[in-house]
């Protein structure tokens, strides 16, 4: 995984549905308290968004790579071991959009079938003009990737069904199969 401490535990915060990233929250509360560290302010973290909450974190437990390597692993791994940050337990994985992103913008060559599969449901006409405009796959891919922290899961996943119907066998490849 690329990135530091502080960009893998966003990408994961960010890959919450807004009941979850609630639900977490109100975790955070009591488990911080349950476990001795120093209270986060709940005025803070209430209204806090993903960046907010990462911001929160990283003061209150410092930036450890290990520790955000571990959040975004702990949903799709369910891990068995007490995770070094009481919060870490049973959040869900990145979302495969975000999870490969520095492959996907390597490897993704047909990013123009890929957008016309997102015109409308995902991306206006603007956007996927402005991402065409770039010269090649590369920077096209890095273009659309710098809409995807704004996007829901719902967009996410029509991105990963448009990668899927135009690179599957990169797309079987990154998730193991």
């Amino acid at each position: 995984m690329e990135g530091t401490g502080r960009d893998l535990l966003l990408e994961t915060l960010d890959d919450l549905r807004k009941d979850d990233l609630k639900r977490l929250k109100h975790k955070l509360r009591v488990t911080w308290l349950e476990e001795g560290y120093q209270a986060i302010p709940w005025g803070q973290l209430e209204k806090g968004d993903p960046m907010d909450v990462t911001d929160l974190l990283i003061s209150h437990c410092g930036e450890q790579r290990q520790l955000a390597e571990r959040l975004s692993r702990a949903g799709k791994e369910r891990a068995r071991e007490r995770p070094a940050c009481p919060y870490c337990q049973g959040l869900p994985a990145p979302h495969f959009v975000s999870q490969h992103r520095e492959q996907l913008i390597q490897q993704v060559m047909a990013v123009d079938g890929i957008l016309d599969s997102l015109c409308g449901s995902v991306l206006d006409l603007e956007q996927i003009q402005s991402i065409r405009a770039e010269r090649s796959s590369m920077e096209k891919m890095r273009k659309l990737y710098e809409l995807v922290p704004k996007w829901d899961n719902d967009c996410k996943d029509r991105l990963y069904q448009a990668l899927k119907e135009k690179h599957r066998p990169l797309v079987e490849e990154l998730e193991g199969i």
